[in-house]
């Protein structure tokens, strides 16, 4: 091939491939992550997007203003030339708010029993200060959520409780084996119970003094628990692409 049919192609690549191919997965414009720390993400990013055709995005920024983090994140996704489906993970270091602002896809994957999971884990990291770990998780969350995805499965209760159900299944079972055991050691007892003491009371050997406790009145006093997260359905952001997502502040 010669030399300008090479640089031709080369030319009509360019033209063709996706905008989002080139736009910036990690925005760190609060100065959270490192260079080592940035680079590693940014890799893992580049991972999900070509195994999943899905893309990731995490913004910091110091504050966003009178701007609600909804509205922020899901312009900063629009207008930043990204994929149709996708999540972006925004934090904002002023107001400790954070938001994942779901796209295409995205919104139909992270439903609600996925969406608590990510904001827990996700959340945890944040509430330590560790930005880091927070990255970290919102990537393992999502690289499940997709695989469950591309397998025509969803991050459901199962999913969710899985530990807790196999230990309440092992409980089960010890339960039943121990309730098989009793009645072999009832069915092996030939000896007959008696019903009444008397046998085995000395005439006026036990006296009874009658006791009374009367309760006058009780209080019972209830707070309501705070929740420092929310989580909305679908809506349409300021350009008219539909989008979900979930936040809070941490």
């Amino acid at each position: 091939m010669g030399m300008k049919k090479k640089l031709f192609v080369s030319t009509l690549l360019i033209l063709f491939l996706p905008a989002f191919l080139f736009a910036q997965r990690i925005v760190d414009n609060a100065g959270l992550l490192g260079a080592p720390e940035k680079a590693d993400l940014e890799k893992l990013l580049a991972e999900i997007a070509s195994n999943y055709n899905f893309y990731l995005v995490i913004v910091t920024e110091m504050t966003i203003g009178n701007t609600s983090p909804e509205i922020y994140a899901d312009n900063f996704f629009d207008n930043g030339g990204y994929g149709a489906d996708g999540c972006l993970f925004l934090r904002v270091t002023s107001t400790r708010d954070y938001w994942f602002s779901t796209s295409g896809r995205g919104s139909k994957i992270l439903n609600n029993t996925a969406g608590g999971k990510l904001d827990s884990d996700v959340g945890n990291f944040l509430g330590s200060n560790d930005f880091i770990g927070a990255c970290s998780a919102f990537l393992t969350a999502w690289e499940e959520f997709l695989e469950l995805d591309a397998n025509g499965r969803s991050y459901n209760f199962f999913h969710h409780w899985n530990a807790l159900l196999v230990l309440i299944g092992w409980v089960i079972a010890a339960l039943i084996g121990f309730g098989v055991l009793h009645v072999w050691k009832t069915q092996m007892n030939t000896a007959i119970p008696q019903k009444q003491a008397d046998l085995y009371v000395i005439p006026g050997s036990i006296a009874y003094t009658v006791q009374k406790e009367s309760f006058l009145y009780s209080n019972v006093t209830k707070t309501r628990r705070q929740t420092n997260s929310s989580k909305l359905g679908s809506h349409t952001s300021s350009s008219g692409r539909s989008h979900g997502g979930r936040g809070g502040r941490r």
